[in-house]
């Protein structure tokens, strides 16, 4: 009976983490390291002049696309100022199956923000300070990821190309900065054990035996924890979360469907980083 197993990007790349990390120097440094460039960045004249042409368009995009976070019956943003990265994992929400049709991206936002800033303080570091406008930034960029389908964090839309162009639009200028990437899938799957697909079981859910038990979705909390599993393993993504100099973080992430295999629930996370709130 044919099963998958989830292997190296070059057999089933949809099943890995896949990411990206960079840090932005203060706006008088020019220089903007990328640990991988995926796609050529318009030259600094085509950039100026399509931002100089659509500057009001581009600032209301950014605005509405940043700023447009779901509300949520479970989170609110006063919660950041009640929970620490100590006391969230009692939050009794967090540790609900995520139902991928109405994904609560508030609290997917705050379980990203505490896990993170839980392995600072456990490597005796002081924990994240929350940022509505990092968060804001982020989030941003996760939906424009998954809408306009792209991953990198040079981003399609006009006026929005750099991290530093994200994080003026919301308000944060001169600010030493970082920005981690990762898309995943939303099961809880262990990573390289073989799997059956939902059109091999009757349960139309995939599952690690034949018409097994379904492998569940990840709760919030254990969503977080695997993305910040593979941040931490890359080198690249571990110096942001560990770089003294950032102090603010704001999480964003947001669901997709991969057409490719079998529209595996699966999304596509960012981490903003920054020296200013």
């Amino acid at each position: 009976m044919k099963h998958y197993k989830f292997k190296k990007l070059t057999t089933i790349y949809i099943f890995l983490f896949l990411i990206i990390a960079c840090s932005t120097p203060p706006k008088k440094v020019e220089k903007v390291v990328e640990v991988k460039k995926e796609e050529t960045k318009p030259n600094k004249e085509t950039v100026s002049k399509s931002v100089e042409v659509n500057k009001d368009l581009a600032f209301l995009e950014s605005i509405e696309d940043g700023r447009n976070i779901p509300t949520s019956g479970k989170w609110r943003e006063e919660n950041y100022e009640e929970y620490t990265d100590q006391t969230f994992f009692a939050f009794e929400p967090a540790k609900e199956i995520i139902d991928f049709g109405k994904v609560d991206y508030p609290l997917l936002n705050a379980s990203i923000f505490y896990v993170t800033s839980r392995e600072r303080r456990k490597l005796g570091m002081k924990p994240f300070r929350y940022s509505s406008l990092c968060e804001q930034a982020a989030f941003g960029h996760a939906q424009d990821m998954v809408n306009m389908n792209f991953y990198s964090h040079t981003s399609k839309v006009s006026g929005k190309e750099s991290l530093r162009d994200r994080l003026e639009l919301v308000g944060i200028t001169n600010s030493t900065s970082g920005e981690n990437l990762i898309a995943s899938f939303g099961i809880a799957y262990k990573a390289g054990s073989p799997v059956y697909t939902p059109d091999q079981n009757l349960s139309k859910k995939f599952s690690y035996q034949k018409n097994g038990p379904p492998i569940l979705n990840h709760t919030y909390i254990s969503l977080a924890e695997s993305l910040l599993e593979a941040w931490m393993n890359s080198p690249a993504h571990r110096r942001n979360i560990l770089n003294p100099d950032f102090s603010f973080l704001g999480t964003g992430a947001y669901h997709f469907q991969d057409t490719k295999f079998h529209n595996i629930d699966k999304v596509k996370a960012v981490q903003v980083f920054s020296s200013k709130p």
